[in-house]
């Protein structure tokens, strides 16, 4: 996979790393994160422009959340009943830190922010106070990644594969976790 999205960020860049953003900022399983090293090691070796890495990382990001956010405030009762427990677990969050908590979303608990987006709209959160919060939270995680891939540029193939590694754990590990709930629900009901 590694390889596929270096060839694709070598021959496509910016296009690649705005559709692949927008799409992780919505929830889908893509490598947002890897990507964002990535580019950033492309800058720091001059293959790709820092400025524009960052501004088109940053608008895909938010443009991303929005959307998500947008679905959510159209589509709560239909997205209620297809997500169920995310939206219970992303509910009591957002409850409990409101804005900040989006903020934290976007780059400190990572994994519950695309969930968090449909919520924000489900919950009828304030848009502009969601999009304050959430381009704040996308300028550090945007920030973040893309400096590391600068700072770590000289290895940061070797530091992609071990963030898409980890990642790939992180799944596993979710996956099983539900496996084991559903399994242990239907032993249940079979009693």
């Amino acid at each position: 996979m590694t390889d596929l999205l270096l060839e694709l960020v070598t021959q496509y860049g910016l296009i690649i790393l705005a559709g692949t953003i927008f799409l992780a900022a919505m929830g889908a399983p893509v490598p947002g994160t890897v990507l964002l090293v990535l580019s950033g090691a492309f800058a720091a070796s001059g293959d790709m422009e820092p400025v524009s890495v960052l501004l088109v990382a940053f608008v895909a990001a938010v443009a991303g959340d929005v959307t998500a956010f947008a679905i959510g405030y159209k589509g709560g009762a239909w997205l209620r009943g297809k997500l169920g427990g995310q939206i219970s677990k992303a509910e009591a969050f957002m409850e409990k830190w409101g804005g900040p908590g989006g903020f934290l979303s976007r780059w400190l608990v990572a994994p519950i922010g695309p969930t968090l987006n449909y919520v924000a709209g489900i919950g009828r959160f304030s848009w502009p106070r969601f999009v304050l919060w959430d381009a704040l939270g996308e300028v550090i995680w945007v920030g973040l990644y893309v400096g590391i891939g600068v700072l770590f540029s000289s290895s940061a193939l070797a530091l992609v594969d071990m963030i898409a590694s980890a990642s790939w754990v992180i799944l596993g590990a979710i996956g099983m976790w539900f496996m084991g709930k559903r399994i242990i629900k239907v032993a249940k009901r079979a009693r």
